[in-house]
């Protein structure tokens, strides 16, 4: 176990609140192409102006990917662009548009939502998660998800509304690290608990793993949790693939590790597991990939 810190990029939604709101009136009436069209003129602002996001960005695509500079180039703006769609997707959701997705394992989400014991399901900050939150439920479980508390408050008002209705709780991650005591007392009691496998929060405990060959610090607390809690633990990717379609991925993590090894050793193969499944969707999806920091530092 190391010590490692994510927090010098956090991710929040651009945009006031008053700006915010004001989006998500005008998606009532305006088409969501139109949005897409205005962000595709803005990114180039933010290629210029947000020098260590474009830099950590670029080195993704020349050191990991091994592209060329002119590649790598495209490869950023396309990045940032498809970042845009997937916020705008958000606020569209969140003003009552409609949105098709498929999900490839479902049959494991069911099976394990059957079943008495809780389980984790672990996230990642590619694609669009958020939308897993409104396609993947059973009212068999209530789920709790650890998010980041430092997002927007319009945000966070929103999506509370429509979790609400999924039978979903949000946990925002305390400094004082109770939100701990929250994900244990729903694992004990069969739910399930949904956490961030990619980056370091609240705790800064770390595991290390081959990630495009080469080492990079993951949360510990996911894997942690639900190998202390010998629980079985979900990927879940959802991947955007249209103007108003999603693929979902649901993948088990950690199958076959022998339940007598030392918790500890459970946790590092779990957390090895995550990064060959999210590695894997990455390379499908190159530009889906939303960590705008060295997360290779």
């Amino acid at each position: 176990m190391e010590t490692y810190d994510h927090s010098n990029w956090h991710g929040t939604t651009g945009g006031t609140p008053w700006m915010q709101r004001t989006l998500l009136w005008l998606f009532r009436f305006i088409p969501t192409g139109f949005f897409y069209a205005v962000t595709a003129l803005v990114i180039p602002f933010y290629m210029l102006f947000d020098r260590r996001g474009y830099r950590a960005s670029y080195a993704f695509y020349r050191k990991r990917l091994g592209r060329g500079p002119l590649h790598s180039f495209l490869s950023v703006y396309a990045n940032e662009f498809k970042l845009g769609q997937v916020v705008m997707d958000r606020f569209a959701l969140y003003a009552g548009r409609k949105f098709d997705m498929q999900v490839d394992g479902m049959p494991e989400f069911e099976r394990l939502s059957a079943a008495e014991p809780g389980f984790v399901q672990v996230s990642s900050h590619v694609g669009n998660y958020e939308m897993a939150g409104y396609t993947l439920q059973t009212p068999q479980k209530r789920m709790y998800a650890l998010v980041f508390a430092g997002e927007k408050e319009t945000v966070m008002q929103q999506r509370a509304l429509r979790f609400g209705q999924s039978n979903i709780e949000m946990v925002p991650i305390a400094d004082d690290m109770s939100h701990l005591f929250t994900l244990n007392a729903a694992l004990l009691e069969g739910s399930i608990v949904s956490m961030p496998g990619d980056r370091i929060f609240g705790s800064q405990k770390s595991i290390t793993c081959r990630f495009f060959d080469a080492p990079a610090p993951f949360p510990a607390g996911p894997f942690l949790l639900a190998a202390q809690r010998s629980v079985a633990m979900l990927a879940v990717f959802v991947m955007k693939e249209g103007t108003r379609r999603y693929q979902a991925y649901v993948r088990p993590v950690g199958e076959g590790i022998d339940a007598g090894l030392p918790a500890r050793v459970r946790a590092e193969a779990m957390a090895s597991s995550f990064a060959g499944l999210l590695e894997e969707v990455v390379r499908r999806y190159p530009t889906q990939w939303f960590n705008f920091y060295d997360f290779w530092k």
